[in-house]
């Protein structure tokens, strides 16, 4: 009990009065005092805790290693000669991993069909000895709008969409997964078509993009901002590859194919869009396993 209120009413029960007496005999002020002594209380209370459960409560590990790419797909046609055109760049280290073919300088080559997208790779790990439940992963990334499309290894069922904004203004991407095995692995990747508009943040603009921040939360865990790693390209490849098929070889990137078509064919007439292929990058060198990372998209 409040002490003021302790005081007043000891003091009155021992010049003789009964408690019920004492008590009906408060004053305004003593009664809001004692109020405002008692609230403190309370809060202290609820505060000491909170602190005491998130201290000792048990936090299984999870750790998030992510890895940005562009991407783009399409054809070359020289004469009749129909081939796959494809080409990938690491955003965070901005390099080239692979071109097929390496190099455009035929002025008889024509472009077509020309598609492409920013891949946001999220490699999920549960390394405690428990299973984690019905886990939220929210990411804020300009890389993400409601275009955005979600995947995932088959051993978790998830599902993704644009729920909200985060307080900075950027696209918050919020991802759902059913439940992660313990000691298990999960890769998460979030495809998003460039546009004219992702294209001009990309390459015209002066931007310094980072690993974005998650944050996560889980049946066993509390809301945490997670610190996202950055991990290397060749052990992306290897996980990915291992999860979806069980192979843990690393498989070739992408396979080359050609057509001849038919002189009168209709894709022959095709549009040359080689004006939308995206700028070009150094090749990559090695680079060091899940270093913090941060990429600059300063381009010109």
């Amino acid at each position: 009990m409040p002490i003021v209120i302790c005081k007043t009413l000891s003091g009155r029960a021992r010049s003789g009065m009964s408690l019920w007496g004492a008590i009906r005999c408060l004053t305004l002020g003593e009664m809001l005092q004692g109020s405002a002594e008692l609230a403190a209380v309370l809060s202290l209370l609820v505060a000491a805790t909170i602190w005491f459960i998130t201290w000792f409560k048990p936090n299984p590990g999870v750790h998030i290693s992510a890895a940005v790419y562009t991407y783009e797909r399409g054809f070359m046609l020289e004469g009749t000669t129909k081939t796959t055109l494809s080409h990938m760049q690491n955003l965070l280290s901005n390099c080239t991993l692979w071109r097929f073919p390496p190099i455009l300088t035929k002025p008889s080559v024509k472009i077509t069909d020309v598609h492409s997208w920013v891949l946001s790779k999220y490699l999920l790990e549960n390394v405690s000895d428990q299973a984690i439940t019905h886990i939220r992963m929210g990411v804020g990334s300009p890389l993400l709008n409601q275009f955005t499309v979600l995947s995932a290894t088959p051993n978790v069922q998830a599902k993704g969409s644009v729920e909200s904004r985060a307080k900075d203004g950027l696209p918050m991407y919020v991802i759902s997964i059913a439940a992660l095995a313990p000691k298990a692995s999960a890769m998460l990747s979030l495809q998003t078509p460039i546009n004219d508009t992702m294209r001009h943040a990309l390459y015209d603009e002066h931007h310094t993009f980072r690993i974005p921040a998650a944050f996560l939360s889980a049946d066993q865990l509390w809301n945490v901002n997670s610190t996202v790693t950055r991990i290397s390209d060749s052990t992306m490849v290897m996980l990915e590859t291992e999860m979806h098929s069980g192979d843990r070889g690393i498989s070739s990137p992408e396979k080359v194919e050609s057509w001849n078509l038919d002189p009168s064919d209709p894709a022959l007439l095709g549009e040359d869009v080689s004006y939308r292929l995206l700028p070009t990058a150094p090749n990559c060198q090695a680079e060091a396993d899940r270093e913090l990372g941060e990429f600059g998209a300063q381009h010109k």
